[in-house]
Formats: C-alpha cells, structure tokens, sequence
C-alpha cells in the first residue's frame, strides 16, 4: 500500500527533498542529489524517478581498513540492531544506509530513515545500532 502525504499525493522527488532539507543542519543540491548534515553526520539524498527508489547514505570508513570483528559486527547489527538503516559496502567506502521505493515514503518515514542513518554511522565500532530498535540475539 502506497503511503499519501501531507497534500494527498504520492511522496514524489521535489516533497521528498523539501523535508529531508527542512530537517537537515545544512544542504545544498537538488534534482535527485542532495548533500546535507543531520546530527553532525555528512549524509546524501539519492532519488531516481525513473525507477522510484530513494536512499540515504552516509560514509563511514574505508573498507580496507575493517578488521574481521568490524566484519562480524557490521552483519550481525544488519540482522539484529540496524531495522530499517544497513551497512553496505560501495567502491571501497562503508556506508550507512536505507533504501526505500519512493512513492511509497511518508514523512515519518524520512524522519526516521534519517535518524537510523546517522545512528548507525555515528555508533559504528561501538553499538552498531540505529537506535530505534533491536530484535533479539
């Protein structure tokens, strides 16, 4: 079932970048790239249209560098203390990150994305969590 936002349509790309702008420190960019800081994290806003899909990412290291006990935690967090956010790995760089189809976002939702995106880049080598939730383990 498609989310409705606040005016009744479909979460489209132009409301999608208006309320990640409203809740981010700074930003600049449009037209499917935004780069913005949310609780001190650099993130980005990538959206596609063509395919309605959005994520937001945020880096958090160099994967050469993760040792196999980052290895270990960063998988274990995707199953159990990451929810909706995920690490995943991209030409050499650890990023955190929550990919959704587009359309189907409500605001709460990219609230929320943002939230477990900079929690889980800000506790990585510690919690490794999203700070929403955790299932147990």
């Amino acid at each position: 079932m498609k989310e409705i936002d606040s005016s009744g349509s479909l979460m489209n790309q132009e409301s999608l970048e208006k309320i990640v702008k409203g809740l981010a420190d700074k930003s600049e960019g449009q037209r499917g790239v935004v780069e913005f800081n949310y609780n001190e994290v650099a993130m980005y806003l990538i959206s596609d249209t063509t395919h309605d899909r959005m994520r937001i990412i945020a880096p958090v290291a160099e994967y050469a560098t993760l040792t196999r006990q980052h290895l270990d935690a960063l998988l274990e967090s995707n199953f159990h203390d990451s929810l909706d956010a995920r690490y995943a790995v991209s030409d050499g760089v650890l990023y955190s990150a929550y990919i959704h189809p587009l359309s189907e976002l409500s605001e709460s939702q990219i609230e929320s994305a943002m939230l477990q995106v900079a929690n889980l880049a800000l506790s990585f080598d510690g919690d490794y969590t999203s700070g929403v939730l955790t299932y147990g383990g």
